[in-house]
């Protein structure tokens, strides 16, 4: 009896020791394209991250010179140096998550790859107009309570300056954003690495030139 389990026992490790073995071989042999499939992906995202970045930090350097042109201009309207950082901060958060849910759903198959105007895409656009609105708003109302108490100045016109520019600049950009993630999925790169920078420069640049313009169009 003991014999025959001994022996039965001896087999059945045998037998698991020789899978084990054969697990390993596989995996060392596995090892390397993985590495190298790993190693492509991670130069790929580097090139598509870096050189968005250069292009984002050199649009917006030109733009920040042409808003430092019209900054006398500015501080004929004490608000707006309140309204400026918010009101471009709002742009990139709101339209980089509208970029990033978008591309989920490409990922995901909920978007085709060729561009059709769906209810998804309509939701997204929604909320987002939904979220300019009310947060333009309260960025309009802190501006207005700030300069009256710090510049003893009121003028409930930087309300709808706020309210006005983020929808003239919601019209623009919204468009232009969408384009931009169906370019980059179709043409193979990926929409994570280059919305950002994207969003970033066009919620600058359209931002500023929606605020220049209402300004003139409403003060």
């Amino acid at each position: 009896y003991y014999a025959i389990t001994a022996k039965s026992l001896k087999s059945c490790c045998a037998f698991n020791f020789n899978r084990f073995k054969k697990f390993i071989r596989k995996k060392e042999e596995m090892k390397l394209p993985i590495l190298g499939a790993t190693k492509r992906i991670i130069d790929k995202d580097v090139k598509e991250i870096a050189a968005a970045e250069f292009i984002s930090v050199t649009i917006a350097l030109f733009a920040g010179i042409f808003l430092v042109k019209l900054i006398n201009k500015f501080y004929l309207i004490p608000a707006l140096i309140i309204l400026i950082p918010g009101f471009l901060a709002m742009h990139g958060s709101i339209f980089g998550s509208f970029a990033a849910r978008l591309t989920v759903d490409l990922y995901t198959k909920k978007i085709k790859k060729k561009f059709q105007f769906s209810n998804i895409i309509f939701q997204n656009i929604l909320a987002t107009i939904f979220l300019l609105f009310v947060i333009s708003i309260f960025l309009g109302v802190i501006s207005y309570t700030a300069t009256s108490i710090f510049f003893e100045v009121t003028s409930i016109k930087i309300i709808l300056i706020s309210l006005i520019s983020a929808m003239l600049a919601a019209i623009i950009e919204l468009p232009l954003i969408i384009v931009g993630i169906f370019w980059a999925f179709n043409k193979g790169f990926d929409p994570d690495d280059i919305m950002g920078p994207y969003v970033t420069v066009l919620g600058d640049i359209i931002g500023v030139l929606s605020l220049i313009f209402v300004i003139f169009l409403v003060a």
